[in-house]
This record gives C-alpha cells, structure tokens and sequence, in this order.
C-alpha cells in the first residue's frame, strides 16, 4: 500500500473485531431492548435471552463461509462476483439504504436519551449535530482508531456492568420471577423475535470488517467471534434478569430506558449514588461505536460500489443526510416501539441472514471463489505534486554541494 493511500486500507486484530461486535450488540440494544422483550414474555424474559444466544453465532456462521470463499473481498465487491455486475450493484444498493436507515435510528436513540433524561430542554437537532460530528471526525481516522477506541470501552463496559449488578444485588427480589413458565414456553419464544432484528440481524456489517483482518489473524477470528456471541449472551441475560429482579416486570414494561432507571436506585450508605451517570457515559460511547461502525460501513460500501478511490470525502456528505432523517424517521418512543416490534425484524433478517444466505448458497452451486484484493487502490500522487518535490530536492543536492566540507 502507497503512503498516499491514507487510512483506507486498515488492518485489525480478530479481538478487536470481538469487540467491537460486542459493543454493536450492546449499543442501543442494551437500554431499550429489555423493556420489549420484558413486555412480551413479562417475568420469563430473560429465558428470551437465552433462547436468543445460540442465535448470536448462527448468523455469523453464514458471514464466515461468505468469507471463506471471498477472504479480502467485501459484501459489495462479492456480490458483484456472484450476481454479476448489476446483479450486484442492486443487492449493495438495498445494504445502502439499510445502514442508512440503520444509522439515523441509532442517532436518534442518543437524542432521545439525552432529551428524556440528561438534557431535557437541548434541542433534538443540536444534540444530533454535535454528536455527529465526532462520529464523522472518528470515521475519517478509519478502522483501526476505532477499534483502539472499542478495545477501551470494551474494559469499561464490562466494569460498570460487574459494578452495577453487585451494588443492586441487596435490593434484588426472587419473588419478581414469579411464577415461573405461566403460560408455557409460548411467551418466552414469541420473545425472541424482537431480538432476531435488533441487534442480530444487523450484524450483517460484519461482512464489510472481515477483510480487514490481519491475514495471521484469520485462524483466531472464528474462535473470538465465538467467544464475543457468548459473552453478548452471558451480559443480555444478566441484565434482563437484573431488571425484572429489582424493579420488577410492570415497572421495565413502562420504562423507555430500564437500565438507566434501574442505576438510580443504587444507594449504598450514601456513599455511592448517582451511579446512573456511568451507565449514561457507558451507554454513550458503545452508542458511539454502534454508529461510527455504521457511517464507516456506509461510506466504505458507496465507495466500492461507484469504484471510488477512498470513502472520506462520502462522509461529511451522508452527515448532512442522517442527521435529518433521524429527526423524521418516527415520531416519537412510541411509535419508534411499534416501528420495532412490527417492522424492523422482518427488514433486519432480510438483508442481515436471507440475502446473505441466498448469496452464499449460489456461490457454492456456481463454485465461486475469488481470493483477488478488494482494498482500494493506492492513491499516487499528482504530477504538479512530484515536480515540486523534484525541484525541492535538487535545491537542496545544489545546497550541499557548495557547502564546504569539515575537516
């Protein structure tokens, strides 16, 4: 790769891939998640969770032999290798318009958060405008700044989980899980559903990351995917049983953001309270991650599908149209609930498993297979560039030569 290329190539470890899957999942699923699926199957949510965990990797299975077969290629660039060139240009134009859609969502969660909870009076676009622009000012660094950035939230997600779940242990209540399976396993099944769309069918930005990994690398990735699938599990689970344990079902089924509600009920000898302000910080930055994933993987596969020759200067470009269609993209919490529980699952699954999926399976009865580089070529510099840089060697060879030598 030519120096001129800038941060378009990047490389990452199979960890910091882990993480930052981890941080997707946990992103804006984390606080509103629990509250739909506690609604649904009430006291047995957490079962849900459960249920939902073997999920978390089968659908990676599917990102995996995509990338098996097309190891440096992405979503976009393998497409086009399986479907043909306009075949493929399609399919990439339907990924477009989903993680555009993906990514105003996601930003208009932070607003609604910081607007319900911290800043009450702050207007929703200037609370968009600001947050986008250290998203755009992370996304233009590129991949590896911002798994370095996911490999420090990673540590203090888990921290501020551990602190929580054990501050809260002395007001939790068993008799809040009662009764155990009341209506059968129907409720915890039909539980699942709304996590099938939210996170897991977006996981399909996946396909767009695993190039990126270091090619020594690549024997690890499938075992720290497994690993990130149950710890996403492990931490789902822990934190729907946490909330119905302390504030019980009716009370998670009204509240918009559970987890935080919950961090204000940490008291100990008021000594540590207010604690929700590290859920708040926590939840921000894994917000953060969630979106600057999705602008990257936006831009990169716009980029590849105009043959583009980095995907910077498409950044600041599709700020000035998420930031927009956030503030349109529902009215408010409650019709932003029901756009999720109807809607998004069945438009997450289409193109997070069955496109990819159906993919896969005509790749493999067309034997497809392309192990060519798919990274963006290397940007030379201009002739007026290399002239100037000509005359200013010569110059300077001309300076040393009239120096007197020192003996």
């Amino acid at each position: 790769m030519s120096k001129f290329a800038g941060m378009n190539n990047a490389e990452i470890t199979s960890g910091q891939c882990a993480k930052m899957l981890f941080l997707f999942a946990l992103g804006s699923a984390a606080l509103i998640l629990p509250t739909s699926v506690t609604a649904i199957a009430k006291q047995d949510g957490w079962i849900s969770m459960l249920l939902a965990g073997p999920f978390n990797y089968f659908i990676l299975i599917v990102f995996l032999a995509l990338s098996d077969r097309f190891p440096n290629l992405s979503l976009a660039q393998y497409a086009e290798r399986v479907l043909g060139a306009w075949g493929g240009k399609v399919v990439s134009l339907l990924y477009i318009l989903f993680f555009l859609l993906l990514s105003a969502l996601v930003l208009r969660n932070i607003s609604d958060f910081m607007g319900l909870s911290v800043l009450p009076i702050t207007p929703e676009w200037f609370i968009d405008s600001t947050f986008m622009m250290v998203v755009i000012y992370g996304v233009f660094l590129g991949i590896e700044t911002i798994a370095r950035t996911g490999e420090i939230l990673f540590g203090w997600g888990l921290f501020v989980i551990v602190i929580v779940t054990f501050a809260l242990s002395n007001q939790f209540d068993y008799h809040n899980f009662e009764p155990f399976l009341y209506e059968g396993w129907e409720r915890p099944v039909k539980g699942v559903y709304p996590i099938l769309g939210f996170p897991i069918g977006e996981f399909v930005f996946m396909t767009m990351i695993f190039p990126l990994v270091r090619e020594q690398d690549r024997k690890k990735l499938r075992k720290s995917l497994k690993l990130s699938a149950v710890l996403i599990a492990i931490v789902s689970v822990l934190i729907c049983i946490s909330l119905v344990g302390v504030m019980g079902v009716d009370e998670v089924s009204r509240s918009p953001f559970a987890v935080y509600d919950m961090a204000k009920n940490i008291n100990i000898e008021e000594i540590l309270v207010r604690v929700e302000i590290l859920v708040a910080m926590v939840w921000v930055g894994t917000v953060f991650m969630k979106l600057a994933l999705c602008v990257y993987v936006l831009t990169v596969m716009t980029a590849q599908v105009l043959n583009l020759s980095t995907y910077r200067t498409l950044i600041v470009p599709y700020a000035f149209i998420i930031v927009p269609l956030s503030l349109m993209v529902y009215r408010n919490v409650a019709h932003a609930k029901e756009f999720a529980m109807g809607v998004w699952t069945v438009y997450s699954l289409f193109h997070g498993f069955l496109l990819p999926l159906l993919l896969l399976v005509i790749a493999v009865i067309r034997g497809k297979r392309d192990n060519s580089d798919g990274s963006f070529p290397a940007v030379q510099p201009n002739r007026e560039e290399t002239a100037e840089d000509q005359k200013t060697s010569d110059k300077q060879r001309e300076i040393s030569d009239k120096e007197p030598a020192v003996t």
